[in-house]
């Protein structure tokens, strides 16, 4: 319990302890539950932002590596394509699948443009 002092205004000298009220208590304690209230949810916020933080930064690396193997495989694609558009490759897949062959020259024209 909390006391306060009071004069006596009879005779100064002599000092009484009396009780505080429930309104002069409950401002202090109210005050404080507040605070308490405030710093609980400042708690709360700062640990969820904590977990956000490490969910978008889990997210992050996840995509970084996705776009390593995306790059990977597009460098894999360009040596394919340049590799099938070799006159070679050309040339044989036209043997094999069309039985196409490479004309005698007494067989070819020659066209001029005018």
């Amino acid at each position: 319990m909390k006391f306060r002092r009071q004069s006596n205004r009879s005779n100064n000298k002599v000092a009484e302890l009396t009780m505080l009220s429930a309104n002069e208590f409950g401002r202090p304690l109210l005050v404080i539950v507040v605070l308490l209230v405030a710093l609980l949810v400042s708690c709360v916020s700062i640990v969820y932002q904590a977990y956000e933080y490490r969910q978008l930064f889990n997210t992050q690396q996840q995509l970084v590596s996705h776009w390593d193997e995306l790059q990977v495989e597009w460098g894999q694609l360009l040596l394919e394509q340049s590799a099938l558009g070799a006159n070679s490759k050309v040339e044989k897949k036209a043997k094999e699948l069309l039985s196409m062959r490479v004309p005698e020259p007494e067989s070819v024209e020659m066209i001029s443009y005018e």
